[in-house]
């Protein structure tokens, strides 16, 4: 069994939430905004007052992020840079400790921000991210250039499945737009 520091870094990640805040290559833009029509439309077409009578299984991207052959060590050393924390394990579904040392998620970030990432061989299989309220205005910053870093290096975007958004990572505007909902 792991044993986790109690003063150290420990994301949670609970099942439901993978992906659901998705960085994801540029080239799938008109897949996902079509997607988000399609999700938007049955749950218009489903609700009731109870919930929903439907649901929507999104499926894979058509350009998959391992497809841009982004090196683990490249992210590593990126989020680093940004000083975000590398954890050493993650708190998954509440009762199941990850190794991040030896398994293949990752997780970076801060109590209240952390990114994500799934790896096959050496590179980056998925991205996704955890947020909560940002306190800091260092923080910010931080979380708001290594995004902005993602986007022009990598040309990525971020989806989030849970407002049916979506925001170009290459636009500083966009990110600040994404990033209000969580600012003190």
């Amino acid at each position: 069994m792991n044993e986790v520091k109690a003063d150290g870094y420990l994301p949670s990640f609970w099942e439901d939430d993978y992906c659901q805040i998705e960085i994801a290559s540029f080239e799938n833009k008109e897949y996902i905004l079509k997607t988000i029509r399609q999700i938007s439309d049955l749950a218009n077409n489903s609700r009731t007052d109870f919930g929903f009578t439907e649901t929507f299984g999104r499926g894979q991207m058509p350009i998959k992020t391992y497809s841009k052959e982004i090196r683990t060590y490249y992210l590593d050393k990126l989020l680093t840079e940004f000083e975000f924390e590398k954890a050493k394990s993650i708190n998954y579904d509440s009762h199941k400790i990850l190794n991040c040392e030896t398994g293949s998620i990752k997780a970076y970030g801060f109590s209240n921000f952390t990114i994500f990432f799934d790896t096959q061989d050496e590179f980056v299989k998925n991205i996704w991210l955890s947020i909560s309220l940002i306190v800091s205005v260092r923080q910010y910053d931080l979380i708001q250039s290594a995004l902005y870093c993602l986007g022009e290096e990598c040309e990525m975007v971020l989806i989030d499945w849970n407002s049916l958004e979506l925001f170009d990572l290459r636009d500083r505007t966009q990110i600040d737009k994404y990033l209000n909902d969580y600012w003190k």
